[in-house]
């Protein structure tokens, strides 16, 4: 019993490891797993030795910043932290990503700063036109990584934007799920194709391309290794494009191959009504209660939308 209570009473009075101690390189290395905004935001407001290890350009060669329900905190909001990382990266940013969030004076204001940047992943980004992103896009022509994810864009703008960065080897363009249902169009893809010839890989989703658009692709991305065209429902890929698809591209990722990876956005239900339905939707008997799943099923069953079950 006695050697039992010293024990307890020894651990009671252990006092907490001093992690100021902790060799710098070993911080360092924590300090490389944090995301942005732990750094900014908790790591570098503990003491001033980690406030000089988060001053590190090192550690923020890599933003990555997605936009919390709460906005982090009162005393900055999204915008300006972003801001404050940029400046902290000292011009070594290479890798930049953004979710939920953005405006045009932020894009401009962080590739301006961003000489050395060779990836660019913009996702949500509402505020964000599509002329502004190219014209921002002009400050970073040694970019090599595009990938944008329900973002407004224009045929015209992706091939400035692929003018103005002739390095580019991997482009992800990512449209929102309703985004004019039924339409063929192929300004998407000429414009990549004539702009972007040097890719390696390129993902189209929710794209009205249809084959002509696709063989403009291959004609004018000689050096394609990887192409994924799911949920691009104008493709019909069962005849001799589709074969060739396969024979010249190494990763060629299609409907019929594997369910796609990216969840559609779905908006803008007053869209269906500008359509002529030849009975009632049941999107005018949608209500908040009603899963997403549940509205989906009944267009599908409507013919209203094509839909694919994800992993």
């Amino acid at each position: 019993m006695a050697s039992t209570s010293a024990a307890e009473t020894s651990s009671a009075t252990k006092e907490p490891p001093n992690w100021l101690k902790m060799p710098e390189e070993l911080t360092v290395n924590i300090f490389h797993r944090l995301c942005t905004s732990e750094i900014l935001n908790r790591a570098r407001k503990v003491c001033t030795p980690w406030r000089r290890i988060c001053k590190d350009p090192a550690l923020l060669i890599a933003i990555d910043m997605i936009k919390p329900v709460d906005d982090w905190s009162r005393d900055y909001t999204i915008e300006t932290l972003t801001k404050q990382a940029v400046h902290l990266s000292c011009g070594e940013l290479i890798d930049f990503s953004i979710e939920g969030f953005g405006t045009d004076d932020l894009h401009d204001h962080v590739l301006l700063r961003s000489n050395k940047l060779n990836r660019l992943c913009l996702t949500n980004c509402y505020n964000m036109t599509s002329s502004g992103l190219s014209q921002a896009v002009k400050k970073v022509p040694q970019l090599e990584k595009l990938h944008l994810t329900y973002i407004s864009t224009k045929a015209e703008d992706i091939e400035v934007i692929g003018w103005n960065c002739p390095r580019l080897k991997s482009f992800i363009l990512a449209k929102e799920y309703f985004s004019e249902p039924f339409i063929e169009s192929n300004k998407d893809a000429l414009a990549i194709a004539n702009s972007m010839p040097e890719l390696r890989h390129l993902q189209l989703s929710n794209s009205n391309i249809t084959n002509d658009g696709l063989q403009a692709i291959l004609d004018g991305c000689h050096y394609l290794e990887s192409l994924d065209v799911r949920m691009c429902y104008n493709l019909d890929l069962h005849g001799n494009l589709g074969g060739l698809c396969m024979e010249r591209i190494k990763d060629f990722k299609h409907d019929s191959t594997e369910n796609s990876r990216i969840h559609p956005q779905i908006h803008d239900y007053d869209y269906l009504d500008d359509l002529d339905f030849p009975r009632r939707s049941y999107v005018d008997d949608y209500s908040e209660g009603d899963s997403l799943e549940d509205l989906i099923r009944q267009l599908e069953y409507e013919g209203i939308v094509r839909y694919r079950r994800f992993r």
